[in-house]
């Protein structure tokens, strides 16, 4: 992969509509810094920071991060819905309980509600 320059990208971005990702040689990044920085705040361009011509690292805007972020965090509970029913379906299979019914589980979580008050 050859870096582009952001010369270079500003022409090509002139004839093309978009262009998501802006790829950069590490040591020519750091000569063009502040124009890097500016590209990923004001204009929400990515910027790959190349070594060796392997990615090393990202430049991306703030709004771009809170998105990358906001998905981790949806990702993450959804896992951990997913693991809670997951560990519930265990205790009720234990239980004998070979349904998953919404009627089942009610039921199964009222004797417990009654378990934990002390009343049935």
């Amino acid at each position: 992969m050859k870096a582009i320059s952001l010369r270079s990208f500003d022409k090509i971005s002139q004839n093309v509509y978009t262009m998501p990702t802006m790829k950069i040689n590490i040591r020519k990044a750091r000569e063009r810094f502040s124009e890097i920085i500016n590209a990923a705040a004001v204009k929400g361009e990515r910027v790959i920071l190349l070594s060796k011509n392997k990615p090393k690292a990202a430049i991306v805007s703030l709004k771009d991060l809170e998105l990358i972020e906001d998905r981790s965090i949806t990702k993450a509970k959804r896992l951990a819905q997913v693991e809670r029913i997951r560990k519930m379906r265990e205790r009720l299979a234990k239980k004998g309980v070979v349904s998953d019914s919404l009627l089942t589980l009610k039921k199964t979580r009222k004797e417990r509600v009654g378990q934990l008050t002390g009343s049935n």
